[in-house]
């Protein structure tokens, strides 16, 4: 119950942020945004509504963007700026453990993130029924369920980040610079390693298993891989990129399944908050 405790003061606290409230307004405007240009592209391929899954792919590309933004802003400093400020020690005064302050940050920011993305998508099925005059909302509470679930593993990150560091700039430092990793440099690595490999970044032969895997691995990709096995749509996965055009030196490896995506997921929200919480049972306040 001490966690709960702390989730419901940590939720009350962050959900009166006005850089939360501004982040919200932005991720319903690209939202609504999205479900508008998802309409837009399936009248063009000659669709003139469009169905619900074209437009939750349209909608996957803007919640992968800002919701793991929403989500790091709201975690990394959940327990540094606790002891930045000095009211951590005021708080394991009371009937706390570290482990309760950990997962009650967990759990009051995951509740913060959750709140910003149902009114996001809130907003986003109102659009897609204004745009279209219909919508599946099983294939939509599949979508928010697992952008959620994203938005889980994104907390999950910066709380254990902030576990593990003395100073919210460190937090910071850290988890936006694992964000620019995943977004920026994954790729370049990947194929900086293909080339020292094969030679080529584009071998004549196909892709290696262990390239499309390596691609596969962060949150953002795990997150398309599981839409892509719960809604059905394969091609939401990376690696189906590789195999519908003959890319791929073998079958589709294991971890780059769609439906491995959902384990990835689950590694990618525990083991940083694991990590985070050894690091912080360790150390001196």
């Amino acid at each position: 119950m001490s966690a709960i405790a702390i989730a419901k003061k940590d939720f009350q606290d962050a959900v009166r942020s006005r850089g939360l409230i501004a982040l919200t307004l932005i991720f319903v405007l690209f939202t609504v945004a999205g479900a508008y240009v998802g309409t837009q592209i399936s009248g063009v391929l000659g669709d003139e509504a469009g169905d619900t899954l074209d437009l939750v792919i349209a909608l996957q590309s803007p919640a992968s963007f800002l919701v793991p933004i929403i989500a790091l802003l709201i975690g990394y400093g959940a327990v540094a700026g606790e002891r930045e400020s000095g009211s951590l020690k005021f708080l394991l005064g009371l009937p706390h453990t570290r482990q309760d302050v950990v997962l009650g940050k967990v759990l009051g920011r995951t509740g913060v993130v959750v709140v910003s993305i149902l009114i996001g998508f809130a907003a986003g099925m109102v659009a897609i029924f204004a745009f279209t005059g219909s919508i599946s909302p099983v294939e939509y509470l599949v979508f928010t369920l697992l952008t959620v679930l994203l938005g889980f593993v994104y907390v999950c990150i910066g709380v254990g980040l902030s576990a593990m560091t003395k100073s919210t700039t460190r937090a910071a430092v850290g988890a936006f610079g694992l964000l620019g990793l995943f977004w920026l440099l994954w790729s370049v690595i990947a194929q900086l390693l293909l080339y020292l490999t094969s030679g080529s970044v584009f071998p004549e032969s196909g892709y290696p298993d262990w390239y499309v895997t390596f691609l596969s691995l962060p949150p953002g990709p795990a997150y398309g891989s599981a839409l892509g096995a719960a809604l059905g749509e394969s091609g939401l996965a990376v690696a189906s990129t590789y195999e519908a055009q003959g890319l791929l030196e073998g079958g589709v490896p294991l971890v780059a399944q769609p439906s491995f995506g959902f384990v990835l997921l689950a590694a990618w929200a525990f083991v940083p908050l694991a990590i985070g919480l050894l690091r912080f049972d360790r150390v001196d306040l």
